[in-house]
């Protein structure tokens, strides 16, 4: 499963948010998330001009992930999320689907 999210706003129109990527255990390996991002883009790009999304810093799989996939990172929300007491940073990437 993954979602989609375009902005409304005025000035951020041109952005959306690729959020809630996950692919069961079972099912890893087998390019089904690749299709799943890749079907995501497709769709952004009809819309959008950039398409944002935030990982996990500890998760360097999907790091790599995102980052074969186009993304690159532009920035980090330090303290972004907190479970069970403990903090956890984001990382904060992009793919600009469309010419400056």
């Amino acid at each position: 499963m993954v979602g989609f999210r375009a902005q409304d706003g005025s000035k951020t129109k041109h952005k959306a948010v690729l959020w809630g990527m996950y692919v069961r255990a079972i099912a890893r390996n087998f390019g089904l998330g690749r299709r799943l991002v890749d079907a995501v883009v497709k769709h952004a790009s009809e819309r959008v001009e950039q398409l944002q999304l935030a990982v996990v810093g500890e998760n360097q799989a999907a790091y790599r992930f995102y980052k074969n996939l186009g993304f690159v990172e532009y920035g980090r929300e330090t303290k972004a999320l907190k479970q069970d007491g403990r903090y956890y940073d984001e990382i904060l990437m992009v793919k600009f689907l469309a010419p400056d």
